[in-house]
């Protein structure tokens, strides 16, 4: 039932748990366990906090702000939870299928959009309506370790920026060492330049050379989609919370704080409980989080 509610095991819901702070609540305020259980509802299934409201018998107002007072928290607590490993802890968790063509791959890279509302200034129109899309969206950059982790997540750009203006305004390049191999689709091409002044090397599908692919590009583009599919089932399991499908214009400034709780959840946070455990062991950690 926990798990239809709000796609969280019991595990990662008591992970999730003890990161709040220990403090007594008020009278006819809400558990610790019931804020939590609102919080993900609303991120599963984003349903209006007026239905919640009576769902937990609470006032809607409060409804949502107990899911922003909740958001907050575990932002805060959780800041670190997206980071950066080590190239030979990368390595030492990369599954076979990358070992035969990338061994020395780094990162897998691709933006996600989340749709929002039409927002209220016409500066703002400009810069979140996608072309692309043909709606207002905020994007984000994400990286994903071939292991299945998440290392990076960009800030929101509006949905108008392209996918290389945002991996340049993002940092990301100067995440990258010389050798380190980034794979990415074509919408890409205008990082060549940045990746390689770190001594790196991007690898995107090939662009056809004629009417058709060649037997070369065929194969080659055969072997970058099978790995990037890592990165695609990462973007998959965040779309599966409803509230990314159309944020509402007043929680836009909250909406990178939902995104980064949605990747936590969406790839099975109670591993990180094992970081804590053992923070000498990176490779062990990656190796486990890649088993969820």
């Amino acid at each position: 039932m926990l798990a239809r509610l709000s796609s969280a095991s019991f595990s990662l819901f008591a992970l999730l748990l003890s990161l709040f702070p220990d403090t007594s609540r008020r009278q006819n305020e809400l558990s610790s366990e019931n804020r939590l259980l609102l919080f993900l509802i609303k991120l599963k299934h984003n349903v209006p906090f007026s239905c919640l409201g009576i769902l937990f018998s609470v006032h809607r107002t409060t409804a949502a702000r107990m899911f922003r007072a909740t958001l907050e928290i575990l932002c805060a607590r959780t800041r670190d939870w997206i980071w950066w490993p080590r190239r030979g802890a990368v390595q030492a968790t990369m599954p076979p299928s990358f070992k035969v063509h990338y061994p020395l791959c780094r990162v897998i890279i691709d933006c996600t959009e989340m749709r929002v509302e039409m927002p209220p200034s016409v500066e703002k129109q400009n810069l979140w309506y996608s072309q692309y899309k043909g709606y207002y969206t905020v994007k984000y950059l994400i990286g994903v370790a071939p292991s299945g982790l998440v290392t990076f997540l960009s800030d929101g750009f509006g949905g108008r920026t392209t996918d290389t203006a945002i991996t340049i305004e993002s940092g990301f390049l100067n995440k990258l060492q010389p050798d380190d191999v980034v794979l990415a689709d074509k919408g890409f091409p205008g990082i060549v330049t940045g990746v390689g002044a770190k001594k790196a090397t991007l690898v995107m599908p090939p662009f056809a050379s004629g009417v058709q692919f060649t037997e070369v590009e065929v194969d080659s583009t055969y072997e970058t989609a099978s790995v990037r599919i890592h990165v695609e089932r990462v973007i998959q399991r965040v779309k599966i919370y409803t509230i990314t499908q159309r944020v509402s214009h007043h929680l836009i400034p909250r909406s990178m704080h939902a995104l980064r709780n949605e990747c936590y959840v969406a790839h099975a946070c109670h591993s990180f409980y094992r970081k804590a455990l053992n923070r000498n062991s990176e490779a062990v950690h990656l190796h486990n989080c890649a088993q969820y």
